[in-house]
């Protein structure tokens, strides 16, 4: 599926009832832990109870618990940041829309599990 990232300046499309997709990232990794919320099921949570939520999940294929691992072991000593800062408050703060090819619209936050270098 590719995506495009539309204008940022229209504030009208921050108030679609369009589902949000959380991806946690470990380190420098290209892909992550997906997470699509539907609309109704986000608002009013913060970005790390929905977070919380992911990490919780017990449905996960191979891959995915592959994933989890990773992310939990830079979880360890790290932090979870989005945008550079902590990821507390307002998810679609932090989100940015996305369209699908077919014109699907939706809200993507990416969550990076950064530990720090160690060694110097």
């Amino acid at each position: 599926m590719t995506v495009r990232v539309l204008e940022e300046k229209d504030k009208e499309l921050r108030k679609m009832p369009v589902p949000l997709v959380v991806e946690i990232i470990p380190g420098q990794a290209a892909e992550g832990l997906l997470e699509v919320f539907e609309p109704g099921t986000y608002e009013g949570r913060t970005l790390q109870e929905l977070v919380d939520a992911i990490l919780a999940r017990q449905d996960l294929s191979v891959e995915e618990r592959e994933v989890l691992d990773d992310i939990l072991a830079q979880m360890e000593r790290g932090v979870l940041l989005c945008a550079g800062r902590p990821i507390d408050g307002d998810p679609l703060e932090r989100a940015r829309v996305e369209e699908t090819d077919d014109g699907e619209k939706y809200y993507y936050v990416a969550v990076r599990a950064l530990r720090p270098q160690e060694g110097g």
